[in-house]
């Protein structure tokens, strides 16, 4: 038996996905206003539209044959909570970026690029997206 995902599992991982970007990007743009203003600030606000633009990639992506039932995924957790500071809200989001960054490379190892390439290139679009925004994020706390 094949480990390879499978149209019904790709459409779940692709809900999945879709609604974890879509989190991100309500998240960042409730942290955008009250961050402060400077290179932070700017990062949350870029990643806002790059968290945006992978949910279209997701929901593109998705298989036409859905299961029915609806697709309920956990909340990552990075609600904001009152008196959050720069400090750790740049952590809360780096630690997001890890778990997804991990879960990309995980899913990635169970594609077949040669029979599913469009979803092979929308890890790889996400990921590499996923790792450049780390990377700003972790300069920032060199500073």
């Amino acid at each position: 038996m094949s480990d390879h995902v499978g149209v019904i599992e790709l459409s779940r991982v692709c809900a999945a996905m879709r609604e974890r970007s879509l989190e991100l990007f309500t998240q960042l743009g409730r942290w955008v206003p009250s961050a402060s203003p400077g290179e932070l600030q700017r990062l949350f606000a870029e990643s806002c539209h790059r968290h945006a633009w992978h949910a279209e990639l997701w929901e593109a992506r998705a298989p036409a044959i859905r299961e029915n039932q609806p697709v309920s995924t956990p909340s990552s957790g990075a609600e904001p909570v009152d008196g959050d500071d720069d400090d750790t809200r740049r952590e809360r989001y780096r630690a997001e970026l890890s778990a997804l960054e991990h879960d990309l490379r995980l899913l990635h190892a169970r594609i077949d690029p040669v029979l599913d390439p469009s979803t092979a290139r929308t890890i790889d679009l996400v990921g590499r997206d996923v790792v450049e925004i780390s990377g700003r994020l972790d300069a920032l706390r060199t500073r």
